[in-house]
C-alpha cells in the first residue's frame, strides 16, 4: 500500500508524575528528571493521550465543567507523552511508515504536537525511535527511550503490504534520544544491542541500562543466557548525544514481568553503585529457581567491576521489587511462596554496604504484590488477594501499609481491600496510575473489574485514607471505562479513562459523587451522510454495562469530532447492543439485541449454570426493531417491535467463515423490498447434564411498511433439528436463503476410503403476503451464492471453492433462475481466496487473496482486485488490477471507487478507481485508525469509515 505520512498530527498526553530516579546525587535544574506520563495539566488546561481519541485539549477553568478545545486524532499505538507551554511531545508505539529512503518502517516515535491553538493543532515534526518502546524519561529538553526491536515488521507501504519480513539481526535492544528543544524534533542519537527486554535507570547526566544477554549474538533468536549486562550511557550533553561507555555482565536476568515493565529490579541512584535484582536460572519460575542481587561498581564508568552477588532463594516467576538508598524491598509475584503458611513475604534487604548486601527483615502478608511505593518509613505493597468461590469473582485488590522505621522488623499497618467480583487496577502496571496525597492522607486507585452477580463491569476511582498508623477504605466514585488515571484538580478528582473524563467530587470520602462527565469516544458502527448532516450509530458489542445504543445526527463538518462532544444536532437512545442499522430513504430501521431476565426453569437447578455463572438468574435473548425518522436533520422514535425470545440462554449468529470478509459470510439480517427486514435464528438446545440434543431455526420476517406499527411473521425453513441453513442473499424483491446436502461415494483414487461432496440449493421465500411468508421449492446451484444482477435479479452469482494441489482457486458462476430451476450460463475461475463480493449492475467485485508454498519456498501474500463484467452473462469478462504484496479485503464499492483494507490490522486502505470496460487501477492509500472499519459510506467526493471507538474517518476521494 501507497501513501504519504505525517499529514495528520498524531495525538499525545503526558503527565508530570513525581520522578523516581535521581535520590543520590544533586542535578542542576537544567537537567531536571521528568516523567512522560498519559496527561499533564497546565494552568487552566487538561491535555489527555486517549487511545482512541488522540490528543485531547480540555479547558479546566471550571473543572465542574469541563470542555473540549480540540483534538488531535493518532496513528499507531500511543504511550505518553511530555507538555511544555501547549506544545506536546508524544511517543508513539506499533506506527508504520517509511525511512527517509523509502523503505517501510514499523515502529515507535516521537511526534511534536502544537496544541497552543486548541481549535487548529499541528504537527511540528517526529522522529524515529525503533521497535516498541518500552520506557522514556525527559531530561532538559531530550526524551530518552529504550525499545525492544522483535526483528519482524508488518509494514504496509509500497508493496510491503501487510507482509512479515524476519530480520537477520534478531531482537535487539535500543537506546534513543530524541531532542524536542525549540519546538523541533530530531533523533540525537542511538545505541543498538542484542537482546531481549530492556530496562534504565536515568540520572541527570547518565543512563544505566539493563539488558538480557543471548547466548550467541550472530543468531537472530539466540535464548537468554540467564545473565544481564548492564550499560553506563554518557547523557551529559544537553543536545542529546548520546555515548556508550562501560559495560559489565552480572547473574539474573533483571527483566522482569513487573510493574513498569520492570523497571524497578535496578536501581542507579547515586550513580555510583549499580543494583540489579533477577532471576537466577535461564527461565524464571519452576523448580530450583532463585533470585540473584547484584551490585556492580561504576564508579570509574569506563572499568566497572562487580561488587557483590548474592543469592536469594524463591520460587516465583519473577521478583517483585523497590530500591530505595540503603534498600531493596522484594517479594515474589506470587501468592504460593510458602505453601505450608498460605504466606507471601515482604523482606527488606540492607545494600549500604555494596560489598555486602543483607536480609535485615520481613513481614507475612497474604495474597501478591504488584508495586511497591515508599513513602518515607512507610511502605505501601499493592497487590491482590483471593478468596474461595470461582476463580473470576474471588479477586480483590487490596493495598497492604507498613511501618518500615527499622527494617529488622516491619510491621503491616493495616489492609484496604476492595473490589467486587474480579478486581484490577492499572496501578499494577504503572506507579504513575498510583495518586497519593500525603497532605490530604488520600491515596487514589483507579480500577476496573467484572462482576458476575450484577453482569457488569465496575469501574472508577476508589478512594483509601490513611496517616501514620493506619489506613482504611474509604468510598468509590463509579465511572465509565476502563479508568487510566485519577489526578487532583482543583479541589475535585478528574477520572481518565478512553471512554470518558468524569469529574468527581470527594468532599464526602465515603460517598464520592460525579459530577459531570464527558464520553470521549463511543463505539460508533455505521455512519450514513445525508446532505449536511451525518447519522452515527453507536453500540456496545457485548451485554457488559453498555446495554444501550445511540443514534445521532452531526454537522456534516464535524463528522470526526475533533471541535466538539456535544455538537449532536439531534439524539436518540435505542434499547439493546450489537447494533446495526439499515437505511430507506429517512428511515433508519436499527436492529440491537436484547437481553431479559426470566424465570428460571425447573428443571434446570435454578439456573443454567448452578454454582458458577448468574447465581440463580436466567436470561432470554432475542432482537429489537426501532425505526427511527432522520428528516430534515432530526432523529425521532417511531415504532418499535421484538422477536420472540430464545430459551436456551443465548441464540446464534448466521454461519461465518474464516474471516470477516469471507464470500460465505452470510448475514443473519439482511433488508428486503426496501421495507422488509429478514432474520436467521438459529440456537443450539442442550439437556440438562450439557449433552447437545438438537438445533432449533427460523426465519423471521418484519414488515416494516407501517413505520409506526412493525409486524413480524416467522416460518421454518427445514425440520432437520441437525440441517443447516443460511446465508441469506435478496435478488431483485425475493430473498434466497442457502442449505446443502452431503454426498458420498468410494473414492476411486483410494479403493476402501470415501469421497465426500456437497450439493448447495437455493431456497426461495415468497414474501407477497408478509404475514405469510412461504418457503419455495430447492434450486440446485453450483456454489454459495454471492450475489444477483441488480438490472435482471434473475441473474444470480455463485461461488465454490476449489483446491488445486498447493494453490487454491474459486469459480464464480452466473446462473439463470426460471421456472423454479437454475441454468448456468457461463462461469470464471479466480485465483485464490476470493472475499467479499459486492455487485454494481451487471458487474461483480471481489478481492483474492494468495500466498502460494512450493516446497519450502513461500511467496508471501498477494492480492488482487477482479471486476467481472457480466453484461453478457454467457461471457463473464475478469478485469484485474495490478498485483499487489500483501494483504487485503474488499471493503467496499461506491460509486466508481472500490475500497480494499491494506495490510494486516489497522494500518489503512487501498482505493481503487473504476473504470468502463478497463481494470481496477489503485488510486490512493490513506492510513487508517483502529482495527478495523465497520461500515463505508460515501457522499459526493468523500468517503466515510465507522472504525468503533476510533470514531468516524473521513476520506477525501482525489
Amino acid at each position: 500500500s501507497r501513501g504519504s505520512f505525517g499529514a495528520e498530527g498524531a495525538p499525545s498526553s503526558g503527565g508530570a508524575a513525581p520522578a523516581p530516579g535521581g535520590t543520590g546525587a544533586k542535578v542542576p535544574d537544567a537537567r531536571k528528571i521528568e516523567e512522560t506520563d498519559l496527561y499533564r495539566l497546565e494552568g487552566d488546561r487538561l491535555y489527555y493521550l486517549n487511545s482512541y481519541r488522540g490528543l485531547m485539549v480540555f479547558d479546566v477553568t471550571d473543572v465542574s465543567k469541563p470542555k473540549l478545545l480540540g483534538r488531535s486524532p493518532i496513528f499507531g499505538h500511543p504511550v505518553e507523552m511530555i507538555v511544555r507551554g501547549g506544545v506536546a511531545n508524544v511517543v508513539v508505539a506499533d506506527w508504520y511508515g517509511a525511512l527517509e529512503d523509502g523503505s517501510p518502517f514499523h515502529g515507535s516515535v516521537v511526534r511534536g504536537i502544537d496544541a497552543r491553538d486548541p481549535a487548529n493543532i499541528k504537527t511540528t515534526g517526529e522522529a524515529k525511535l525503533g521497535g516498541w518502546v518500552r520506557d522514556t524519561r525527559v531530561v532538559g529538553d531530550v526524551i530518552y527511550a529504550v525499545s525492544e526491536d522483535y526483528g519482524w515488521h508488518y509494514g504496509y507501504y509500497d508493496g510491503y503490504a501487510g507482509e512479515s519480513v524476519s530480520s537477520s539481526s534478531g531482537s535487539k535492544v535500543l537506546v534513543s534520544a530524541v531532542s524536542f528543544g525549540g519546538n523541533t524534533v530530531k533523533s540525537t542519537g542511538k545505541i543498538e544491542l542484542p537482546g531481549y527486554g530492556g530496562i534504565f535507570y536515568v540520572n541527570g547526566s547518565s543512563i544505566m541500562l539493563a539488558h538480557d544477554v543471548v547466548a550467541d549474538p550472530s543468531k537472530p533468536w539466540s535464548e537468554p543466557t540467564g545473565k544481564t549486562e548492564l550499560l553506563y550511557v554518557d547523557i551529559s550533553d544537553p543536545l542529546g548525544s548520546i555515548k556508550p561507555r562501560g559495560k559489565l555482565q552480572v547473574n539474573g536476568r533483571v527483566q522482569g514481568w513487573g510493574a513498569d515493565n520492570g523497571r524497578w529490579n535496578l536501581d542507579f541512584g547515586d550513580e555510583k553503585f549499580a543494583h540489579t535484582i533477577g532471576c537466577g536460572n535461564t527461565w524464571c519460575g519452576g523448580s530450583g529457581s532463585h533470585f540473584v542481587l547484584a551490585t556492580a561498581d561504576f564508579s570509574n564508568p569506563d572499568a566497572p567491576k562487580l561488587a557483590s552477588e548474592l543469592e536469594i532463594p524463591g520460587t516465583a516467576w519473577t521478583p517483585t521489587a523497590r530500591f530505595v538508598p540503603g534498600r531493596m524491598y522484594l517479594s515474589p509475584s506470587n501468592g504460593w511462596y510458602d505453601s505450608t503458611a498460605g504466606k507471601t513475604p515482604i523482606e527488606i534487604y540492607d545494600t549500604s554496604n555494596p560489598l555486602a548486601p543483607k536480609l535485615a527483615g520481613s513481614a507475612a502478608i497474604d495474597g501478591n504484590v504488584w508495586l511497591f511505593m515508599p513513602s518515607g518509613n512507610r511502605l505501601f505493597a499493592l497487590g491482590n488477594e483471593y478468596t474461595s468461590g470461582p476463580y473470576y469473582d474471588n479477586s480483590k485488590v487490596s493495598l497492604r501499609y507498613l511501618d518500615v522505621t527499622d527494617a529488622a522488623k516491619p510491621t503491616v499497618l493495616g489492609t484496604s481491600v476492595f473490589g467486587e467480583g474480579w478486581a484490577w487496577t492499572p496501578a499494577a502496571g504503572t506507579f504513575k496510575a498510583f495518586t497519593k496525597d500525603d497532605k490530604q492522607g488520600l491515596v487514589v486507585l483507579p480500577f476496573s473489574g467484572w462482576s458476575s452477580k450484577t453482569h457488569a463491569y465496575n469501574n472508577g476511582l476508589q478512594l483509601i485514607e490513611f496517616n501514620e498508623t493506619s489506613i482504611k477504605t474509604a468510598g468509590a466514585a463509579k465511572t465509565k471505562g476502563w479508568v487510566e488515571r485519577g489526578i487532583f484538580v482543583k479541589g475535585k478528582l478528574v477520572s481518565l479513562s478512553d471512554m470518558a473524563l468524569s469529574v468527581v467530587d470527594y468532599s464526602d470520602r465515603a460517598n464520592p459523587k460525579v459530577i459531570s462527565e464527558l464520553t470521549l469516544a463511543r463505539n460508533v458502527v455505521n455512519a450514513h451522510p445525508q446532505g449536511s448532516t451525518i447519522a452515527q450509530l453507536s453500540s456496545d458489542w457485548w451485554d457488559n454495562d453498555l446495554t444501550k445504543s445511540e443514534l445521532r445526527v452531526l454537522p456534516l463538518s464535524d463528522a470526526e469530532e475533533r471541535k466538539s462532544l456535544d455538537g449532536a444536532l439531534a439524539s436518540v437512545t435505542i434499547e439493546g447492543y450489537n447494533a446495526r442499522v439499515f437505511r430507506n430513504g429517512d428511515l433508519a430501521y436499527v436492529v440491537s439485541d436484547v437481553r431479559e431476565k426470566v424465570a428460571c426453569p425447573a428443571d434446570k437447578g435454578g439456573a443454567p449454570y448452578p454454582g458458577e455463572y448468574g447465581g440463580g438468574e436466567c436470561y432470554s435473548n432475542t432482537q429489537k426493531v426501532q425505526v427511527v425518522d432522520l428528516a430534515g436533520g432530526k432523529a425521532v422514535l417511531k415504532g418499535s417491535v421484538k422477536l420472540p425470545a430464545t430459551t436456551g440462554g443465548y441464540y446464534g449468529w448466521g454461519w461465518y467463515g474464516c474471516y470477516y470478509w469471507d464470500w460465505y459470510n452470510g448475514a443473519d439480517v439482511v433488508q428486503v423490498q426496501g421495507d422488509a427486514l429478514a432474520f436467521r435464528r438459529w440456537y443450539p438446545v442442550y439437556s440438562k447434564d450439557g449433552t447437545y440434543e438438537e438445533s432449533k431455526h427460523a426465519l423471521y420476517v418484519v414488515d416494516l411498511k407501517d413505520g409506526n406499527a412493525p409486524k413480524v411473521a416467522s416460518t421454518a425453513v427445514t425440520t432437520d433439528p441437525y440441517g443447516w441453513w443460511g446465508n441469506m442473499r435478496v435478488a431483485g424483491n425475493t430473498l434466497y436463503v442457502s442449505h446443502y446436502d452431503w454426498l458420498e461415494k468410494p473414492d476411486p483414487m483410494a479403493p476402501g476410503d470415501t469421497k465426500y461432496s456437497v450439493k448447495y440449493y437455493l431456497d426461495p421465500i415468497d414474501l407477497s403476503d408478509r404475514a405469510a411468508p412461504k418457503l419455495g421449492a430447492r434450486i440446485n446451484v453450483p456454489g454459495i451464492m454471492v450475489g444477483a444482477s441488480q438490472t435482471d435479479p434473475s441473474i444470480v452469482y455463485t461461488v465454490d471453492y476449489r483446491w488445486y494441489g498447493d494453490t487454491t482457486k474459486d469459480e464464480l458462476a452466473v446462473v439463470k433462475i426460471s421456472g423454479g430451476k437454475a441454468y448456468l450460463q457461463g462461469s470464471t475461475i479466480i485465483d485464490g481466496y476470493v472475499g467479499q463480493v459486492f455487485v454494481q449492475g451487471n458487474k461483480a467485485y471481489a478481492s483474492a487473496q494468495r500466498y502460494t508454498y512450493k516446497g519450502d519456498t513461500y511467496t508471501g501474500p498477494r492480492v488482487q482486485l477482479h471486476e467481472i463484467d457480466i453484461t453478457d452473462p454467457k461471457k463473464p469478462v475478469d478485469r484485474v488490477s495490478t498485483e499487489k504484496k500483501g494483504w487485503g479485503w474488499l471493503l467496499g464499492v461506491t460509486g466508481d471507487r472500490a475500497v480494499l483494507t491494506s495490510g494486516w490490522g489497522g494500518s489503512g486502505v487501498d482505493i481503487y478507481k473504476l473504470g468502463s470496460g478497463t481494470a481496477p487501477v489503485f488510486d490512493q492509500f490513506v492510513r487508517t485508525r483502529g482495527w478495523w472499519s465497520s461500515s463505508l459510506t460515501r457522499q459526493d467526493n468523500q468517503l466515510f469509515l465507522a472504525s468503533g471507538y476510533w470514531g468516524v474517518q473521513t476520506i477525501d476521494l482525489k
